[in-house]
């Protein structure tokens, strides 16, 4: 059983296994990759806000609205450009 624990790189207590993250400080889990990828689940429209919130390990919404507000600022065509060459980059999962 003591094979399923890992420690945490930052506090040092143990972190069950399969956890990303550190449920003491929070931290990461060391070798828990992080692959970019769109997501089909809970996409609007090609998944890459989706993908983009997973591998920041932000909320899906918050990603999408801070995604928005950069393209309005920004002069909408750059945003929007952006946004069809990450769909088209960015594999799927």
């Amino acid at each position: 059983m003591a094979a399923n624990v890992l420690t945490c790189q930052r506090c040092q207590r143990e972190v069950p296994a399969g956890a990303r993250f550190c449920p003491v400080c929070g931290a990461r889990v060391a070798g828990a990759a992080r692959t970019l990828r769109r997501r089909r689940e809970g996409e609007k429209l090609a998944g890459v806000c989706a993908g983009l919130a997973e591998y920041f390990d932000l909320d899906p919404t918050l990603m999408r609205v801070v995604f928005l507000v950069a393209t309005f600022f920004t002069g909408i065509l750059p945003g929007i450009v952006l946004y069809v060459i990450l769909a088209l980059v960015i594999p799927t999962d």
